[in-house]
């Protein structure tokens, strides 16, 4: 090692003193000018091959032996004037400065092709990966790239992608290991060391070697490098690879999220079917026990007051499952992309009509109607738009505190009506302002949730919005629709 090591120093020193006897050799026959330049070959060849060391070694023991052996008075370290001592000075300076240049060209060159050589290996690595056809064989490959730097002990990609946490690829880890990589993928805090504008930064907390986790948004890179050890090519590497680590991840998790979502997708579809059978299949035995319950509570049939009354109820009940089989079959129905029957109409005639329908529902309460009677006509499906006022009365109804008015309100609003039904009751939970339109979400006992999902699936087929939001007496809910740009149908 250490004759490796100092080699160069010893050929430094051997070259000069082999260039001293050739011009020796030379003068001894002949005078000829400038032999001293021989010595700066050999600089120059020292410097592009072992660097500025021997090529300094060089330039001074030229300078030593060319004013020893060629300037007088020769055999001694003295100069006899100025010019000779210019001489020897331009001598070593040049040596000196070749020597430089040659180092610092070496050193380019070196470094040029050590980042040609990363570059190509990372180009590969990321072709290779890249077109793997699972992600997973893709991660596994990249983790054992970075176990080929000498610096890396471990090398391990974590991630959540499945429910829980887990080494998808690389070095197994132990369950305080994922522990910590969950923490810092959930806080977002680097530990171990920092990845910004795709370099590493290694916090070196340990003397020896250290567990670094680095959060990334598809997961968390897990490594052990040797810090003593490590050099500044190999933290470039490292770098490299955890950003190529990074976009694996993302791809891994995008992947999941479409093979999920392709599963709801599918639930959904079959949930659809079955709600449409199931309620298409029920309307006929539902309105056969209907006409026969309201057959067995006339005076006719002979039965007891107690009788009457238990038949009514189970006629009010029929009457509440025929409700909700039609809120099913309506819901499939938009959800499969039903055509509206879209006309101008008045939307105080929708009000009246869904005022005269509900007439039993809202006796309890004073109704408000706050509509302009200039109010332009809409564009609108008549029955599914009156759907949509019916489901937000009856929930007005049913929420609001018994004899406290329900406002029905509507305005002209840049391009479309804007409507609102108002009531006096308990507010809706801020968190569940978003969720009160999903399909059998409800805040009851009892009930399907489907009233407001359906009114939102109509207005949406108008091309319009709704929402919900609490005012200072009680919740209210919004929705427009399109206004119509000729007049109503009379």
């Amino acid at each position: 090692m250490l004759v490796r090591r100092y080699w160069p120093y010893a050929l430094a020193v051997a070259g000069a003193v082999a260039v001293t006897a050739v011009i020796g050799v030379v003068e001894r026959f002949s005078s000829v000018a400038g032999t001293s330049a021989l010595y700066l070959l050999l600089v120059l060849w020292l410097g592009a091959t072992w660097g500025r060391g021997p090529a300094v070694v060089a330039g001074v023991c030229a300078f030593l032996l060319y004013d020893f052996f060629f300037v007088p008075p020769v055999g001694t370290f003295t100069v006899r004037g100025p010019s000779e001592l210019f001489e020897l000075i331009v001598l070593l300076a040049v040596a000196l400065v070749t020597g430089q240049l040659a180092g610092s060209l070496r050193r380019a060159r070196g470094e040029s092709e050590l980042r040609a050589a990363e570059g190509s290996t990372l180009y590969e690595l990321a072709t290779v990966a890249l077109k793997a056809p699972e992600v997973t064989s893709a991660l596994n490959l990249l983790c054992g790239r970075a176990l080929t730097i000498p610096a890396t002990r471990r090398f391990a990609l974590a991630s959540a992608a499945t429910g829980r946490w887990e080494a998808v690829a690389g070095s197994a880890l132990t369950a305080d290991e994922l522990k910590q990589a969950a923490w810092s993928f959930e806080t977002g805090h680097p530990v171990g060391a920092t990845l910004s504008a795709g370099a590493i930064k290694l916090v070196r907390s340990r003397p020896n070697a250290s567990v670094a986790y680095v959060p990334m948004s598809g997961g968390v890179a897990v490594f052990e490098v040797d810090a003593e050890r490590i050099t500044d090519e190999d933290v470039r590497m490292l770098a490299a690879l955890v950003g190529l680590a990074g976009l694996l991840l993302d791809r891994r998790r995008a992947a999941a999220e479409s093979e999920r979502a392709r599963g709801l997708e599918a639930s959904d579809r079959l949930k659809a079917a079955v709600l449409s059978s199931l309620s298409h299949d029920l309307k006929t035995p539902l309105a056969s026990l209907r006409a026969g319950l309201t057959a067995l509570t006339s005076p006719r049939a002979g039965l007891t007051p107690d009788q009457t009354e238990l038949v009514a109820d189970m006629d009010r009940q029929a009457s509440r499952l025929d409700r909700m089989v039609s809120d099913m079959l309506a819901l499939s129905r938009l959800e499969a992309g039903l055509e509206l029957d879209r006309e101008p109409h008045s939307f105080v005639d929708v009000v009246a009509a869904s005022l005269r329908e509900l007439r039993p529902q809202l006796a309890g309460h004073d109704m408000k109607v706050d509509v302009p009677d200039d109010l332009p006509p809409v564009y609108i499906d008549e029955v599914q738009a009156g759907r949509v006022l019916r489901n937000l009365l009856e929930n007005a109804s049913e929420w609001a505190t018994p004899g406290t008015p329900i406002v029905i309100g509507a305005r002209a609003k840049e391009g479309f009506l804007e409507a609102w039904v108002e009531n006096q009751g308990p507010p809706i939970a801020p968190v569940d302002l978003d969720h009160v339109f999903e399909t059998f979400w409800s805040r009851r006992a009892r009930g399907s949730g489907l009233g407001l999902a359906i009114a939102k699936r109509v207005v949406d087929a108008h091309g319009g919005t709704i929402r919900a939001e609490n005012m200072r007496g009680g919740p209210r809910f919004t929705f427009t629709l399109p206004l119509a740009s000729v007049p109503a149908v009379q």
